[in-house]
């Protein structure tokens, strides 16, 4: 071997290198390009298919924006194109943020994730359960709080527990309401002016507000059968479902959250960590701080749906690869298609195959 090398010219050498090199970039452009293609080959046929009238999705491959899509219409019956501007409805994809304002208050010293958030403000709606006094942040993120999504009357001011605090998985949009009003006490502002602050202005996501902001430039949603609904312009933040966006600055954050720049490393790998199973016989479905999280043999991805009926929304990234999607769309058919986006984007047969929360095509 030695007297191989010996004789084998370093040029040659230097060269075959460089050309392994070259064919190996040339691959991953063929690959990036080949799913651009299948994407605009096939996103209208899909959303045709799955009576969806608009949508905005965004690549990410390896950790970079490759692939931004806006088609089709605001409100069916006008001619008005989904624009790479138009904002959507983020519905529960409000979540993240609200985490992620939340781990960076940890950062400053402000919040402690295990602190009893009654220490912080006591909530009135909870009060008369002693219950209430045991819920901390970290219950909140990782849905454990025992409340319900959201109590039956929504106009009510008492609000009960569904189960003991810290025990199992139960989703609640409640308990984001519970640590919004803790956020807003120790910053002493509401929740849209701290992600504007902590999120938005620093990644420059120009499109993105926790309230309806001052637009026209709006989708609106659509039922099963493509009818048009009313629109609902909050004018309040609610850290469970306001958020308005559009997919690349949505996916501005999830960048944020593959390499994180705005708050230390470890507080976002406490957010990907798994902090308790949506379902004990399940392995493959769990959640971390504001995070789903899937497990399947080749790796974990990091995830979220949103659903405000008529404006749904889904995101997933691969945490070792940092490549994934995220799209919105103005219909209540808009997660009939997250199984056909996720196989169109990984090769992972086991990708999210457990999670069955919505009829797919």
């Amino acid at each position: 071997m030695k007297s191989f090398l010996r004789s084998f010219p370093l040029k040659k050498a230097i060269f075959l290198c460089l050309l392994i090199l070259c064919l190996h970039g040339i691959s991953l452009d063929s690959v990036a390009q080949t799913l651009q293609q299948t994407l605009d080959t096939r996103l209208s046929e899909l959303l045709d298919s799955a009576a969806i009238p608009g949508m905005s999705l965004t690549v990410i491959k390896k950790g970079e924006i490759t692939y931004s899509k806006n088609l089709g219409v605001k409100v069916v019956g006008k001619t008005e194109e989904i624009s790479e501007h138009t904002i959507f409805e983020a519905a529960s994809l409000t979540k993240p943020i609200a985490a992620f304002c939340a781990m960076k208050l940890v950062e400053e010293g402000k919040l402690d994730l295990d602190k009893p958030l009654v220490d912080y403000l006591p909530y009135a709606d909870i009060a008369d359960d002693k219950r209430s006094q045991i819920i901390t942040a970290r219950m909140v993120l990782s849905h454990q709080t025992g409340l319900p999504n959201w109590r039956a009357d929504r106009q009510s001011k008492e609000l009960k527990f569904k189960s003991d605090p810290n025990k199992k998985f139960g989703y609640s949009g409640e308990g984001f309401v519970y640590l919004q009003k803790v956020l807003e006490k120790i910053e002493g502002k509401n929740l849209g002016e701290i992600a504007s602050e902590m999120i938005f202005k620093p990644l420059g996501m120009q499109d993105s507000f926790l309230v309806f902001p001052d637009s026209a430039n709006f989708a609106v949603g659509h039922n099963t059968k493509s009818e048009p609904q009313g629109k609902g312009k909050p004018n309040m933040p609610n850290a469970a479902y306001s958020m308005h966006t559009t997919s690349a600055d949505y996916a501005r954050f999830l960048l944020e959250l593959m390499n994180p720049t705005l708050i230390e490393k470890y507080l976002v790998a406490q957010m990907e960590n798994q902090e308790v199973l949506m379902d004990s016989k399940d392995p493959s479905l769990g959640w971390g701080l504001g995070l789903g999280i899937n497990t399947t043999r080749q790796g974990k991805y990091l995830w979220h749906w949103g659903d405000n009926g008529v404006f749904r929304a889904f995101f997933i990234f691969s945490e070792k690869d940092k490549t994934g999607f995220v799209y919105f769309t103005n219909s209540q058919n808009g997660l009939s298609i997250v199984h056909r986006m996720m196989h169109t984007v990984f090769s992972d047969p086991e990708i999210m195959e457990n999670w069955k929360e919505y009829k797919q095509l």
